[in-house]
């Protein structure tokens, strides 16, 4: 006599890796979404680097145009952060790379002594930024903010 699967064990076979399938790949993108959260943060503690050598050469933080960084020049996003003199700070101010979101944005105080950088994270429930919604550059939505050692933020994103 031969022994053989039934259709129902065959049945419930397949939907135990449809379930353990669906899991994975939620699991999956949850990483992919906190990886480029993590590389946003990094972004901005680069970026606050570079601002602070800036800092140390001037005395001043350099001007906040439309969330951009201004020395002699607007410097776009993507581009090299370097002074009048042709100091580099930063080969290349890093990129959102997912479309449709808002760039990274810069701003300052009135003096130039204190700054802000800020992005939109992905996951909504990380503990920087949960709860949080900055506007900055005329443009909100933004909950997680690098700043001045020397500074805070008040609940709309301004230096205090």
């Amino acid at each position: 006599m031969k022994k053989a699967f039934t259709l129902v064990e065959l049945l419930v076979v397949i939907s135990i890796m449809a379930i353990l399938t669906i899991v994975t790949v939620s699991q999956f993108r949850t990483a992919r979404k906190r990886a480029n959260d993590v590389a946003r943060k990094g972004d901005l503690n680069s970026v606050a680097k570079a601002l602070q050598l800036y800092f140390a050469d001037y005395g001043k933080m350099p001007e906040a145009v439309d969330g951009q960084i201004k020395t002699d020049v607007i410097i776009k996003w993507g581009e090299e952060f370097k002074d009048s003199t042709g100091y580099i700070y930063m080969v290349k101010l890093p990129t959102e790379n997912t479309d449709g979101w808002p760039q990274y944005c810069y701003k300052t105080d009135i003096d130039q002594k204190k700054y802000a950088l800020f992005a939109k994270l992905e996951v909504q429930s990380d503990g920087e930024c949960d709860g949080n919604s900055y506007s900055c550059g005329g443009v909100s939505g933004y909950c997680y903010a690098n700043v001045s050692p020397n500074t805070s933020l008040d609940d709309d994103g301004n230096l205090l």
